[in-house]
This record gives C-alpha cells, sequence and structure tokens, in this order.
C-alpha cells in the first residue's frame, strides 16, 4: 500500500500525525515510506548527516584513555555500585577529558539505584564533571516526573532509546516519545532502533528501517534520529539514512591506519555518508554546532 497522499502532506508539512495516522504509515509500503522520510528529514534539515567519534569507558582504567581522545565524546558506560564511586569515576574521567564533552550511564540505571531524591542525585553527578545523561531507554523508563527532575537538575539527556525490541505498536513507541518530548523539549536526539536484540525473533533490516522511517514521521520536534553505528554497522546505517536518520552515535576513536589512512573509522564514516547523498559533519571536532551533540 502507498502512503496516503493527506498523510505525506501532513507530514512534510511537519504537523503532528494522529495514532490512526501513524498506523496507516507502518502498514504502507517500505519504499514509499522510505522516500516521504527522505523527503521530510531533506526539508527540514538538508543533506547534513551529523556523528562524533566516542570513546567509551567502562570503568576507571578505562577513563584514562580519554586523554587521547581528543575530538571526541567521552561516555561512561558503566554506572558504579554506589553514588560516591560514580562521582568519583567522573571527577576522574573529567581531569583526563579536560574541556571534551563528557557524558555516562543511562537514566533508568540513575533511577533503579535509588541512592535518594533524584534531581538531588543528578545534581551530585553534574557538579562532579558530567554534561550530559548518555541515554534514557523509554521502556525502562517512562515517568514523566523522572524527565522533569533532569531538567530541573540541569543535567540532559542526549538521547531517548529504546532497550529490548518494541513488541507493542510502533505507534505506542511514537506515542510514549511524543509526550516525553512534550514535557521536556531539550531533547533533541532519538535512536529508535533497539539497544538488545530478541535471539528468537530477531529484527530484519526491512522491520529496522521501516522504524526509523516512523520516527522521522511521528516525531516532527525531534531533529536527530539516530542510528548506532558500532552496533547496527556500516551497511544497516547507510541505509538508514536513506529513510529519515540522520545522526550516527558511537564511532570509533580508535584508529588503525595500518592499512592506509581511508580505511580509518572517521574516513570509513565520511565515505559512507558520502555514498550515500549526505554531507557528513563531525560536530566535536570543529564541524558544525549541533545543539542535540552537546
Amino acid at each position: 500500500m502507498n502512503v496516503n497522499l493527506a498523510i505525506a502532506e501532513r507530514a512534510t508539512a511537519g504537523e503532528v500525525l494522529t495514532a490512526a495516522e501513524l498506523d496507516e504509515l507502518a502498514a504502507a509500503d517500505i519504499l514509499s515510506l522510505g522516500m516521504l522520510a527522505d523527503e521530510v528529514r531533506r526539508a527540514r534539515y538538508g543533506d547534513c548527516v551529523t556523528f562524533s567519534r566516542v570513546l567509551e569507558c567502562q570503568g576507571p582504567q578505562g577513563a584514562r584513555g580519554a586523554e587521547a581522545a581528543q575530538g571526541a565524546e567521552v561516555r561512561l558506560s558503566e554506572l558504579p555500585g554506589s553514588l560516591e564511586e560514580a562521582e568519583a569515576l567522573i571527577v576522574e574521567a573529567r581531569m583526563l577529558a579536560g574541556s571534551q564533552l563528557l557524558t555516562g550511564f543511562s537514566l533508568a540505571d540513575i533511577v533503579a539505584r535509588a541512592w535518594g531524591d533524584l534531581v538531588t542525585v543528578l545534581r551530585r553527578l553534574q557538579r562532579a564533571g558530567l554534561n550530559a545523561v548518555s541515554e534514557a531507554p523509554i521502556d525502562r523508563v517512562a515517568d514523566l516526573a523522572v524527565f522533569k527532575a533532569t531538567e530541573e537538575a540541569g543535567l540532559p539527556v542526549r538521547c531517548l532509546s529504546v532497550q529490548k525490541p518494541v513488541t507493542r505498536s510502533r505507534t505506542d513507541y511514537i506515542l510514549a516519545v511524543r509526550s516525553i518530548v512534550q514535557a521536556v523539549p531539550a531533547i533533541r536526539a532519538v535512536a529508535p532502533l533497539p539497544r538488545e536484540q530478541s535471539i528468537a525473533v530477531p529484527t530484519t533490516g526491512y522491520d529496522d528501517v521501516r522504524s526509523v522511517a516512523i520516527a522521522r514521521l511521528g516525531l516532527p520536534s525531534i531533529k536527530n534520529i539516530q542510528v548506532d553505528w558500532t552496533q547496527y554497522g556500516p551497511k544497516l546505517a547507510q541505509v538508514a539514512l536513506t529513510f529519515g536518520a540522520n545522526d550516527l552515535d558511537r564511532v570509533s576513536t580508535a584508529d588503525d591506519e595500518s592499512l592506509g589512512r581511508r580505511r580509518t573509522a572517521v574516513e570509513d564514516v565520511r565515505r559512507n555518508i558520502a555514498a550515500a547523498g549526505f554531507t557528513a559533519i563531525d560536530v566535536l571536532a570543529g564541524g558544525s554546532e549541533d545543539p542535540a551533540r552537546r
């Protein structure tokens, strides 16, 4: 089924689609859906695709690598067992990272630790040197009060993600994201593809790019529809760019130039973005400024 012309016109105009319209889009022909999502993102944001290199740190030893991660985001991936340990890790990473962007942890993990009043906890992490919480998987934490707490604490959430494959309708997922973004409009990035895959029922490439397209069309206030470069690989990431995505996460900071500069991680990303017909911008290494990356 081709995309309903009236729905396409509303999506192109940046209007908020209804649940019934989202349901109809979810059943549309995949190529027609992708073409519409691509048209909408180009009309709103041009042909630029942002990316930044990410150094992931899984503890104090990993944090020491921050010194070598020039022009990259330093991301603390594992939340320690106590608030004091988390603060100490952030302080060490901040000292080594200097002025680089320092993000860390899942908002769901912070909430699950129950270390006390959430606003107070977030403020302590912010004062220790954390610039932002890395992500908030909405299938684990969807309470609007939690997101308002991040706003009150001055510690923004970089990205709304999803931990496990969406088992409900895509429409329910989009509506849940939309309610959070309306409550906290500073959130500018959404990663619609799951961080974990089901071994029993893995998603297909068609499922993945459809999710990307629906996110682009169903979330007109969100600038960055994001795909994890490390997790999903260059082939799916490249196709996702033609289905409405415009931001690539977790580009490696490790460059092996033994095969030549054109085979390094950053050049591989640039080459794939260009091959898909877009302009690559490394926003943390002298590219144009993007508030969603800060």
